[in-house]
């Protein structure tokens, strides 16, 4: 198993407009999984998805978020790699 990286708030590299969204998941205690698209193939190569874990309302109800991201609801997502998590203070 791969060790996973924590990253700054810097790292997340996070649109301000999700902040609100966020700091919630933060407030709770959850941690943010950060997991980008590493198809070559793909239009949207290099996007990332930040998932909540780590408790039972997070996205993610787990305490170690898998290397790739589980499809959720509608969305197929066998192209996101985990490349960090942040648990720190608000955004």
């Amino acid at each position: 198993m791969k060790t996973m990286k924590m990253l700054t708030k810097d790292e997340l590299d996070l649109d301000p407009e999700l902040y609100p969204q966020v700091n919630k998941w933060l407030e709770r205690g959850d941690g943010i999984a950060v997991y980008e698209n590493h198809d070559f193939g793909s239009a949207t190569m290099g996007h990332r998805q930040f998932v909540s874990y780590g408790s039972p309302s997070a996205m993610l109800e787990v305490d170690v978020p898998p290397q790739r991201l589980p499809d959720i609801g509608n969305a197929i997502n066998w192209r996101f790699q985990l490349i960090g998590v942040y648990r720190g203070e608000l955004l």
